[in-house]
């Protein structure tokens, strides 16, 4: 059995490569990029209206909100909807702190405090739904704004889809926020990855336990590393890291678990000394080989 280990470890190692390709990654760019035409299409629509009934004041703050609509676009950081799968709902900010559209543009502009105070009590309205706020009313004069323009630039944002299949299921929706793995998460990943490799261990060499008692192990400790592991898979830096090693040693161990329970044992070779006696009388101690 001695390349047991090597091939659970690259057997595991493929199995979380494939797995940590999830659609969430997927749904991520494609939400990126739907956020980002929308608001190309939108700088573009304002850009082209008319807008000689404003006063100069207002048509020069108008203008500085699209250059700063276009760079936030382009930037491409919006929120991200982790509290209503399946469904596109408007954030003014979200749990990780991005600003949507118009809450960056009242922002830049010193309504850092209107911001604060919608997102606290209004956090997931559309804007029509803020049309009696007489501070947003007031906002939107001052920068030659129509609320139905307001309304064209608040996106609304997609979680992943209820049912879409991905490994790393104990997070709600795609995060691209980089994050480093916190000290308890670190001495799990200690703890968790040493019992695998004893695992694998002891289902690589001949210790007199039984198969099911040995494989067992591997498998309990193996599934024990995955889901710790996959948890963070679709996270970054350190925490993706230790996801990997984690998921890649569970996956290994429980690989070789379950190798371990469903082989059956082969025929054992033996060798046995007896007294020998030839035709002619003749004694000695004989060997026998059988296998």
């Amino acid at each position: 059995m001695s390349r047991l280990p090597f091939l659970a470890a690259v057997l595991g190692c493929a199995l979380v490569a494939a797995a940590s390709y999830s659609p969430r990654a997927d749904f991520a760019a494609a939400e990126q990029a739907r956020i980002r035409a929308h608001l190309d299409s939108v700088e573009r629509e304002l850009r082209a209206k008319d807008v000689s009934t404003l006063t100069p004041t207002q048509r020069a703050a108008r203008l500085r909100n699209l250059a700063i609509l276009h760079v936030y676009w382009i930037r491409g950081v919006f929120p991200q909807n982790t509290d209503f799968p399946g469904q596109r709902v408007p954030y003014f900010i979200d749990r990780y702190g991005t600003r949507c559209a118009m809450a960056y543009l009242i922002e830049q502009s010193g309504g850092g405090d209107l911001v604060t105070r919608v997102a606290a009590t209004h956090n997931n309205a559309r804007i029509p739904e803020l049309r009696t706020d007489p501070e947003l009313g007031a906002w939107l004069w001052r920068n030659g704004i129509t609320l139905e323009e307001a309304a064209r630039i608040q996106p609304a944002y997609g979680c992943c889809p209820v049912g879409a299949f991905c490994i790393a299921i104990l997070q709600p929706c795609p995060s691209t926020t980089s994050t480093s793995a916190s000290v308890g998460y670190k001495v799990a990943t200690g703890v968790s990855v040493g019992v695998d490799v004893l695992a694998v261990a002891l289902n690589s060499v001949h210790t007199g336990l039984p198969r099911t008692v040995s494989g067992g192990l591997g498998l309990a400790t193996g599934m024990m590393g995955v889901v710790i592991g996959a948890a963070n898979l679709d996270q970054s830096g350190t925490r993706r890291s230790l996801g990997f090693l984690n998921a890649s040693a569970g996956a290994a161990s429980a690989a070789l678990g379950v190798y371990r329970i469903t082989r059956k044992p082969g025929p054992q070779a033996r060798f046995s000394l007896g007294p020998w006696l030839d035709p002619r009388g003749g004694a000695g101690i004989g060997g026998r080989f059988t296998f």
